[in-house]
């Protein structure tokens, strides 16, 4: 199957409440600007068409503070205390009808990675029957994860309490999940603490 990668959508998960971080970290500052609005620099200079931004509770505060959020596809778990599946669902949804191949699934506190990990990720489904592929370095696996649409569409139809990586789980014991080597450290962060973002700062 033929695909581009850039026509594919990505889904940002933005709706947790930040405990560990004190504030939300999509608002957190980020080289004059929001991290939100790093992170969509990134995938707009990448080439991707479609992203959907899930939200929770702080969803009128990133509106206030993140001004490219009025030509991005918008979306607000109304229960976001759920958990993160429930906004994974909430990004599903919302998506366009027009895709065939998949999604890519992106945290918040994830540093966007270098296009080859997109390229790979959706490259691996279009040439196989694997439902999710998953990106590792140096052994230790990480985000963006790309569903196929057979998958997005199962998912949809789960209990909102479950979580993904337990859904994934399942997909490996019918061996439907691929793990994709990848260069870029950048998959495995999680920028969850001061200290993980201050270290992050610091390194970049």
């Amino acid at each position: 199957m033929k695909f581009d990668f850039k026509t594919l959508p990505v889904i940002i998960l933005a709706a947790g409440d930040s405990r560990r971080m004190g504030m939300p970290k999509g608002l957190l500052n980020y080289r004059g600007k929001t991290f939100l609005s790093f992170q969509l620099e990134l995938l707009s200079e990448l080439g991707f068409t479609e992203i959907v931004v899930v939200l929770g509770k702080d969803n009128k505060l990133y509106q206030e503070k993140v001004p490219e959020l009025k030509d991005i596809n918008l979306v607000v778990n109304p229960a976001p205390k759920r958990g993160q599946f429930s906004s994974i669902q909430c990004g599903l949804l919302a998506l366009s009808k027009s895709h065939r191949l998949g999604v890519f699934i992106l945290p918040i506190d994830v540093p966007c990675p270098d296009e080859d990990v997109w390229e790979q990720l959706a490259k691996v489904l279009s040439t196989s029957d694997a439902n999710v592929s998953i990106p590792e370095f140096n052994g230790k696996k990480g985000h963006p994860v790309f569903l196929s649409e057979e998958f997005k569409k199962y998912l949809i139809t789960c209990s909102s309490d479950t979580r993904l990586d337990h859904e994934i789980h399942k997909q490996r014991d019918d061996q439907k999940t691929k793990i994709i080597s990848v260069n870029d450290r950048n998959i495995t962060l999680n920028l969850n603490t001061h200290e993980a973002w201050n270290a992050y700062k610091v390194e970049q």
